[in-house]
């Protein structure tokens, strides 16, 4: 069991350091602006209107 905690904590340690490294390096040069986040949100919620359209039509009467 001890090997396993070492094991779990290791990884997400490891996990964390490793993002903070890279976003340290590129200088945060993946942070999504406002603009980047609404047009996002903008293309979601386009796509799940063409899904529910789609579903729409694909049901019959029945």
């Amino acid at each position: 069991m001890d090997l396993g905690m070492w094991i779990f904590w290791g990884a997400i340690v490891t996990l964390l350091a490793g993002c903070y490294i890279v976003d340290f390096l590129t200088g945060g040069k993946y942070s999504l602006k406002a603009q980047e986040k609404s047009l996002n949100r903008n293309s979601r919620v386009a796509d799940s209107l063409r899904q529910v359209g789609r579903n729409d039509h694909q049901k019959g009467p029945f």
